[in-house]
């Protein structure tokens, strides 16, 4: 596999020494003759450029090197001032650090997909309304969605609710989460390797990796490994060079779970994406790939087999990692029905429940129905219609409006809602119509637990979320709304 075409090379920063390898852009190289493509069964490294061998993938400088990183981290452990960051306390008793463990596995599931600064003010909500496992335990998905609601991606709100509900409901974990990684990632739900490698190290004191983003990152650079980042045998090294930091580490309390945060801190905060700060790292002189902006690597003896090739003389740190290859989300469509029901008296708005698990488990929704892409708008007017006959019946068929097609993405989703407002005016002195749905006042809506997609398909009606006018008048049907009747 050949590196991608960039549309522009980079070339080292003449700033400050404290910033030395910032990419700044230049103009595009020449056209390069076509290359043919190496076969399948030869070396990934053999090819001219850049060639090194497996051994150059050691962890050996970065262990010379770990007193200066966990001595930086004393200095900035506070300084973004994380609630549930504390010093490892090994006089704590058991259920105190299963305590710690549990503050630190909500942080660290809102911190999926979530910035720091973010989280904070959740975290502390969540917290006070749920102290403990124990307390997480007896809420319901509904109250854990609303907590969560602004934060996006709920399956992670799910996740935590389910696995309070597993460790309350089985004796052998004593109201608590595991000190084992093998053992709570296989026994919680939600919990994958990584998050149990940062609560048994930063709670319980365990001697175990973790290999989150940040730190799929600092060690590509540190080992200067140029491969698919999402490749097995690239996970796999990265694990095994992981363990090896942390064997290595010296034999005193905490310092795994230290070492761990320190490499996250790092990884977040100086070896960033672009524009790392390499000339503030403290691991700078244990970093191959800032060595190789200077120089290449040794000549070897075996050629490596997991990286993939790039120039000899490399441009700047930031060609590692390897750019992952982008996956094509599938598209998708659906129509969204808003059914007001408006009286002399009051204003009511049908939303109805999705399932328990799947995407957006447990939110809540105007009716909503799969369409195909080609679908024509009659199609779409005449959907929104059939999808209302499983809350409702009318006497009469009405005539809906189409409004507008939202587009919305989720992380493996292009969802586009094309959006149908049908509002009903019944004759005075008519009741509510009974639904399976539910119907909504103004205040419920504004407090119910939805999901962004649905903010904007209100939004096209309505101009924005919490707002009740529309924009512009719609077509309405002065026919009195039949109960549906219970399906035998």
């Amino acid at each position: 596999m050949r590196p991608r075409k960039s549309s522009s090379t980079y070339t080292i920063s003449s700033g400050s020494e404290s910033d030395p390898y910032a990419p700044s852009p230049s103009p595009p190289p020449a056209k390069r003759s076509k290359v043919t493509r190496k076969t399948a069964n030869a070396p990934a490294c053999v090819a001219s450029s850049r060639p090194h061998g497996p051994e150059y993938h050691s962890t050996s400088d970065v262990i010379t090197s770990q007193d200066a990183l966990l001595d930086w981290f004393e200095q900035v452990r506070d300084k973004r001032r994380m609630p549930w960051r504390k010093p490892y306390d090994p006089d704590l008793s058991p259920e105190a650090k299963g305590q710690r463990a549990y503050e630190i596995w909500v942080s660290e599931v809102m911190l999926q997909q979530t910035q720091v600064s973010t989280v904070i003010a959740y975290w502390n909500r969540w917290i006070a309304k749920w102290p403990t496992i124990a307390d997480l335990a007896k809420a319901d998905l509904e109250e854990v969605n609303a907590m969560w609601r602004g934060l996006g991606y709920y399956r992670r709100a799910r996740s935590l609710l389910e696995g309070a509900k597993t460790i309350m409901s089985n004796p052998k974990y004593k109201g608590r989460l595991p000190s084992d990684p093998i053992e709570l990632e296989k026994g919680i739900p939600g919990v994958g390797k990584y998050t149990a490698g940062a609560i048994c190290s930063t709670a319980y004191g365990t001697r175990t990796p973790l290999v989150d983003g940040n730190v799929h990152r600092l060690l590509t650079r540190l080992l200067a490994i140029h491969a698919s980042q999402t490749g097995p045998a690239t996970i796999k090294q990265l694990w095994k060079s992981a363990a090896e930091m942390v064997d290595a580490l010296p034999d005193r309390p905490g310092v795994a779970g230290d070492w761990n945060q320190a490499l996250m801190e790092l990884g977040s905060q100086v070896c960033k994406p672009t524009a790392p700060d390499c000339g503030s790292c403290p691991l700078r002189s244990s970093c191959k790939a800032y060595a190789e902006v200077k120089r290449p690597p040794p000549q070897p003896t075996l050629a490596c087999t997991l990286c993939e090739p790039i120039p000899t003389t490399i441009p700047s740190v930031c060609i590692f990692p390897m750019r992952k290859e982008k996956k094509t989300s599938r598209e998708e469509h659906e129509v969204v029905c808003i059914l007001e029901w408006r009286s002399d008296t009051d204003r009511r708005w049908l939303f109805t429940k999705r399932p328990d698990k799947g995407l957006l488990a447990g939110l809540y929704e105007p009716p909503t129905t799969p369409i195909p892409p080609d679908s024509t708008s009659t199609d779409r007017e005449r959907l929104a219609l059939e999808s209302l006959s499983t809350y409702v019946q009318l006497t009469q068929s009405p005539t809906p409006r189409y409004i507008a097609s939202v587009p919305h993405i989720f992380s493996h989703i292009n969802m586009t809602y094309h959006v149908v407002h049908v509002l009903v005016e019944p004759p005075p002195g008519t009741t509510l119509p009974p639904t399976t749905g539910i119907w909504y006042d103004a205040d419920t809506v504004e407090s119910a637990n939805v999901g962004t997609g649905v903010k904007k398909v209100w939004a096209a009606v309505y101009g924005s979320w919490g707002r009740f006018e529309a924009k512009t008048a719609p077509k309405t049907i002065r026919k009195v709304m039949m109960p549906l009747m219970p399906r035998k």
